[in-house]
């Protein structure tokens, strides 16, 4: 699983400095994201795991619309072979922050 996470990490981290593991620290200026593990699925063959599935979430906090990381995360996460789906778009009344989050599966 860690080299899964790590592939992950590294395809985001490409797109920006700003981007956290779990959550952003106080006060971090928009735009920037966040991912997080969820979850690992097996997928099972002759009664065992055969393989794992990570399963998790991205989302990218900003007061910019149509940012541009808009495009790059699910981009760069495809590149690696990821399945992503973008979950929901939210606009966050008590921020003014627009919120976009993905939901990412990686064999």
């Amino acid at each position: 699983m860690q080299t899964k996470l790590s592939a992950i990490k590294n395809a985001l981290v490409s797109l920006t400095a700003k981007c956290y593991h779990y959550y952003a620290p106080t006060a971090t200026a928009p735009s920037y994201l966040v991912w997080m593990e969820d979850g690992l699925d097996n997928l099972h063959g002759d009664n065992k795991a055969a393989e794992g599935i990570a399963t998790g979430t991205v989302d990218i906090f900003s007061k910019t619309e149509f940012d541009t990381l808009f495009d790059s995360v699910p981009a760069a996460l495809e590149g690696i072979g990821c399945s992503v789906e973008l979950n929901s778009v939210q606009f966050e009344q008590d921020t003014g922050l627009i919120h976009y989050e993905w939901r990412w599966e990686y064999a």
